[in-house]
Order: structure tokens, then sequence, then C-alpha cells
């Protein structure tokens, strides 16, 4: 097998990849065996096919799928093997001629490839000129013992209401209802509807909240939360999708319980759920923990808005010439480009895409930047607690169950290794920039985050 690699430009390089028919006739005669003693056709046994019976079926398929698997693993390990750094995956020159391949005609081949060669570029917008801000956020009192109130109904219980509903109880109705098919039959079933009563309609919580348990009301299942027919089918009646049977969207329903979450007491039984591994006695003591756990979470989200601060004047003023002719042909091959699509405004965000990922290559690659399995199980442990706040504790086994399985998917943990990594390259970077400190109230912070997020979206 040859390669020849030729540069077209400064951005697009051509890869020619001969393949001679000695390059490959030894697995294909392999190939055409396993399916020769696999086969299970009618009118021979099994393994006993002719060969010759084989390769008409088979041998088109058999050719073609080894001759190009070929044709691309050896680009693969060219590029790799000449150190040539490319972004987006090659793709079949556009004068490629389509090649017959038949086992009739075992022969030679010639495929020629593009490829959109790594551009040589300077990280603008970190020198030492450049000055960034950071913000040192202040929790407020207010906002410690809202944290508190706030824990304390996260680690509280459901409890049973009889009398004085409240828009943030959950109520259970219950209603005989009669469904009747097209031919007129009928058939009675009782359905149990749950409501959260501050997601109800402002005429329903008008109504409910003068009710009691064991109350009966007519109202229209429609207007409980302002649902369509589909949802009150799927969610209320629990009825299959191909289950076409009307019904009398009004009912007559009852109260049949009531709940509400009654937030623990807050003293040292609910210090002890918050912070099993300290003894906390005292109200003060758990507001010192809390102020520690309010500045390192605004600790993270200040990173956050240095580090967006960061990526966005690296964008600015880095200047990185692309092939834009190969990478919508790229897309249209690789079929992300949708029909109909506005192409420029695809183009220019895939160069974006392109562009933070070579900036973040360049800097990973700078700062030596590394992480082993352990830092990574860390981010996934990390992301499941925030899932539930303080009704898991560290050394939860259930965090530990979650984690291992959020490993265990491929693209879950290919996310989790790339916010690991970005996170210590931020962190490396951060240590040679011109950083200015400025401290900031809770409420003018979020302001700033607030402002951020609009800007982001539009």
């Amino acid at each position: 097998m040859n390669i020849d690699f030729n540069k077209n430009d400064s951005q697009v390089g051509t890869l020619t990849v001969n393949i001679a028919k000695s390059d490959y006739i030894d697995q294909f005669d392999e190939e055409i065996r396993k399916q020769r003693k696999n086969a299970h056709l009618k009118g021979f046994r099994k393994g006993k096919t002719p060969v010759g019976y084989v390769k008409k079926l088979y041998g088109d398929q058999v050719l073609a799928n080894l001759v190009n698997d070929k044709a691309v693993s050896s680009i693969y390990d060219y590029l790799k093997e000449n150190k040539i750094d490319t972004i987006l995956d090659p793709i079949l020159a556009e004068n490629q001629d389509i090649q017959e391949m038949s086992y009739k005609n075992l022969k030679d081949f010639t495929f020629t490839f593009e490829v959109a060669l790594s551009p040589e570029f300077e990280i603008g917008g970190i020198t030492a000129s450049d000055e960034f801000t950071r913000y040192n956020v202040l929790p407020s009192d207010k906002e410690l013992k809202d944290n508190l109130e706030r824990v304390a109904e996260q680690l509280g219980e459901n409890i049973t209401i009889k009398e004085d509903i409240q828009e943030k109880d959950i109520i259970t109705l219950m209603a005989d209802v009669m469904l009747t098919d097209e031919e007129g039959l009928t058939e009675p079933i009782e359905a149990e509807i749950k409501v959260l009563i501050s997601d109800t309609t402002a005429a329903f919580q008008e109504m409910a909240l003068k009710s009691k348990l064991n109350d009966e009301m007519t109202v229209k299942m429609s207007d409980l939360e302002a649902k369509d027919e589909a949802f009150v089918r799927k969610y209320y009646l629990k009825l299959e999708a191909d289950d076409l049977r009307s019904f009398d969207d009004e009912i007559k329903a009852s109260i049949t319980n009531v709940e509400r979450m009654q937030p623990m007491e807050v003293g040292e039984a609910l210090y002890k759920k918050m912070f099993p591994q300290d003894d906390l006695k005292t109200e003060e003591e758990v507001l010192t923990r809390l102020r520690e756990q309010a500045t390192e979470e605004h600790l993270s989200m200040s990173s956050n808005v240095l580090y967006r601060s960061v990526m966005e004047q690296m964008m600015e003023n880095t200047q990185i010439e692309m092939p834009d002719d190969f990478l919508m042909q790229w897309a249209k091959r690789a079929q992300v480009l949708k029909e109909g699509a506005d192409e420029a405004k695809f183009l220019d965000y895939l160069k974006n895409d392109i562009k933070w990922n070579l900036i973040k290559g360049k800097l990973i690659k700078k700062y030596e930047i590394k992480v082993d399995e352990e830092e990574i199980y860390d981010r996934a442990k990390e992301q499941v607690k925030g899932y539930f706040g303080y009704k898991v504790t560290n050394d939860d086994p259930y965090i530990d169950m979650i984690a291992k399985n959020l490993m265990d998917d491929k693209e879950q943990r290919t996310k989790l290794w790339d916010e690991t990594v970005t996170l210590k390259m931020y962190k490396a970077v951060e240590a040679d920039l011109n950083i200015v400190i400025e401290e900031k109230t809770v409420e003018d912070f979020y302001k700033i985050v607030e402002e951020i997020n609009k800007k982001q979206k539009d």
C-alpha cells in the first residue's frame, strides 16, 4: 500500500491512497471462508455452501467493506505517524471517481482524500496587559437564613392535611369517569388525579383553597392545569395512546388526600442531618458552615464568570484562517447541515466551534493538562450531589452508584472528561492572568450573571 501527501495550500492537503490487490487478497479470501463457514442457506448443509455461490452472494459487499476500511484506516495511520494535525475528518475529493468493486474483477484501487490542516496561530487576549475581573461575592445574613429554611423544607416529610388547604399542598382527586367507544359501549374507570395547587389555574385554586379533605367538587379536567385533551388522556386518565374512547371533561371529584411538606424543626436533629460528620449544636455554628458553603458556591460561580470572560476575550482576539469550502463540503457529506438551513449562519457556528476547540487544544498542550480516572470520577460525584442538595452526604453509597453509572455511559464519560480537562486548563491559564478582585453583594452579582445569560441567549 502506498500513500502520497500533497499540500494544496496552507489550509487543505490531499492524500492519495493506492491499494494493490496484494494488499487485501488474503483478507478477502479469509473473509469469504468465514462467510462460507457460517452460511446456512437453503439446499446446502451449514458450512458446505460452494465457495463460488458464497462469493456471488457476499463477494461484492465483502470487497467493498474491506477496501474502504483499509483506505480509511491507512490515512488515519499516515496522519498520526507523520504528525500531520487536521481538523474534522478527511473527505473524498470531489473529483474522486466512483470505483466499481466486483469480486469477479479483483484489482488495484486508488482513493483521493482531502484533509483540512490545523492552522498555525497565536492566542490573543490573554497577554500581561489584558485585565480581568474576579468577583468576590459576600454572602449576606439573609441569604444564609433563607438557605437554612430551604434545607429544613428539603429534609422535611409529607404530612396529611384535613383542613386549611394551602398553595404549596398537593391534593389527590378521585372521580368516576365513563369512557364511551364509537359503538356506544361504555366502561366506567376510576381516575386518580394529583396536582400541586400552585400549578393549577386561578379558578381552580380559588375553589381548592376554600375546600378541605373529603369535600366534593365539580370541575373540568382540562381546567385543572389548563392542559389539552392529549394531556388529560395520558396523565389524568392513564389511557394508552391508541385508546380513542370519548369521555365527559366535567367530573364530580372527591378530595381524598392533601399532602404538605412539613419542614424539619430548626434544631440539633436538622443540623445532624445537614452535617452528619460534624457535631454542630447551635444555629450560629450551622450558619458559619453555611457561610463557608455559600462562599465556595459563589467562588465557583465567580470562576465561571471569569472563565467566560477569558474565553470571549480569546475568541475575539485570536485570528484563525479556515478553509470555508472544505468545511461546507464536510458538513454536507457528514449530514450535519440540515436541508434548508441558513448556510452562512451554520458556517459561522461551525467555525466558532472549531476555533474554540483549536484554542483549547493549544492551551491544554501548553500547560500539559492531564486528568486521571479519579478526577473524572470525583466530578461525576459532584454532579450527582448537585441533583440532591442536602438529601445526600459525601459518603452516601447512592452517590457512588449513580456516579459509576455515569462513568459507564460513553457519552456522559466523554462529557465529564472534557469538563474536567477544561476546568484544569482554565485554572492553569488563570495563574498567568492579570486579575483584579472586586467585591459584590449576592444581589449585585446575580444581576451580573443574569446580564451574561441574557447576552448569551441574544
